[in-house]
């Protein structure tokens, strides 16, 4: 049984349930799930593993997971990691996009084992103009693959 940390960033919401989902798939294998916002993570708790992911918005990160994969890489550089982010709508859901240069820089340096690009949430709730106009525009609606989110998660813990 590996104690894992799967860490999220999100904006408007959207990214919890991806990494609640990956928690669930993790903790039915058998390990110890720790599943909590970046800004709430504590590697002092001992991880054997880590995936870490965020809310992309305009290619970028949320801060707070951001500052938890360079805490990682400062820390506990030797960690497995798994990284994903989500956020594309619409037809570019299932395309994985970049990850930030930040993070491509600090790869090197890192355990990474495997990321992931997830299809993002757009709900009538949007908050800001542009996410309001693309609502309003019938682009809005919600573009999480579950199964492909679960399956990823299988994955990783096959790596375990």
């Amino acid at each position: 049984m590996a104690r894992i940390l799967v860490a999220y960033g999100t904006k408007m919401g959207g990214t919890i349930a991806i990494a609640e989902r990956i928690g669930q798939v993790l903790a039915t294998r058998g390990n110890d799930v720790t599943v909590v916002e970046a800004s709430r993570a504590r590697l002092a708790d001992g991880y054997d593993a880590a995936v870490v992911g965020s809310g992309l918005y305009a290619g970028m990160w949320r801060g707070p997971a951001k500052r938890l994969v360079r805490t990682i890489a400062k820390r506990a550089p030797s960690t497995p990691l798994w990284l994903f982010h989500s956020g594309p709508i619409g037809e570019e859901a299932g395309d994985p996009q970049p990850f930030p240069k930040w993070l491509t820089e600090l790869e090197a340096g890192l355990d990474v084992r495997d990321k992931a690009t997830f299809g993002g949430v757009l709900g009538d709730d949007a908050k800001g103009f542009i996410a309001k106009s693309m609502v309003k525009q019938g682009r809005g609606g919600d573009f999480r693959d579950m199964d492909a989110i679960a399956a990823w998660a299988e994955r990783i813990a096959g790596q375990l």
